[in-house]
């Protein structure tokens, strides 16, 4: 499916997508033809999203750099006035929810400070964030949130990143419900096992280590994942194909399974 022109026409919002998961997904969906907002956050992403964009653009898609804390509301409307300003309709068609901060605490280490980081990133900007997009949605419009097998598998310091997870899930089957119908659109999750990115890479070596027998038992494969496993899930639910998919929670960790 890779390379496919499936999305020619479409605008498409891809949160924390400097590097990463977001970065192969933003890159996949323009070689689609997708339009794309890139966005990033810091100095050092500034440089990622740009080669980001270079790669976008150099394929014919029109493609808009943004910086933006998507844990700070203000920022969010930037996303979405430069996903109008390079949409050939005036319209928003996809949205992948990707951008999410991972650190790890243990409970008796927790502060007001971490939790709020944590959810600010990684649930209050997707809900708002898809308010903001909601007057300007396309019929058939897609919505993918990428979530983690952390919602499910009782990871040590994980407290709130699995939470924020958990709840983004939960909130895919609501909109499915609520947003459906009335918007024509999809909604769906894609729930990825530890992904080879500067992430996974920076976790606490404890967290690493909590995993390791998951992935050497992951049925697929013992192993962790790469971007290139988790890009082409994504891209399907921003197809048309995908038109009978929604509320769903697509595994994409190998058949990684609980601790």
């Amino acid at each position: 499916m890779e390379g496919h022109k499936n999305l020619i026409g479409k605008t498409a919002i891809v949160t924390g997508s400097a590097r990463g998961i977001g970065a192969g997904i933003a890159i996949d969906l323009g070689k689609r033809g997708a339009n794309v907002v890139v966005n990033y956050t810091s100095r050092r992403g500034e440089v990622a999203a740009a080669a980001v964009s270079q790669r976008i653009g150099a394929g014919g898609s029109k493609v808009a750099a943004v910086q933006a804390n998507v844990a700070v509301m203000s920022d969010l409307q930037k996303l979405v006035d430069a996903a109008l300003a390079i949409s050939e309709n005036a319209k928003i068609d996809i949205v992948v929810h990707n951008a999410a901060t991972g650190d790890d605490c243990y409970l008796e280490d927790m502060t007001e400070r971490f939790y709020e980081d944590q959810t600010d990133a990684n649930l209050k900007a997707p809900i708002f964030l898809t308010k903001l997009v909601l007057p300007y949605i396309a019929q058939g419009g897609r919505i993918v949130m990428i979530t983690s097998v952390s919602a499910r598998m009782g990871i040590p310091q994980q407290t709130v990143y699995a939470a924020t997870k958990a709840a983004l899930e939960g909130i895919c089957k609501v909109w499915a419900t609520e947003l459906g119908k009335k918007h024509g659109i999809t909604v769906n999750c894609v729930s990825p096992g530890p992904v080879a990115t500067d992430m996974w890479t920076e976790c606490e070596p404890e967290v690493v280590a909590d995993f390791q027998p998951a992935i050497n038992a992951t049925p697929a494969e013992a192993r962790v994942g790469e971007v290139s496993d988790i890009v082409p899930i994504v891209a399907f639910l921003c197809s048309e194909e995908s038109r009978w998919v929604t509320g769903s929670v697509v595994g994409a960790s190998g058949g990684m399974s609980f601790i």
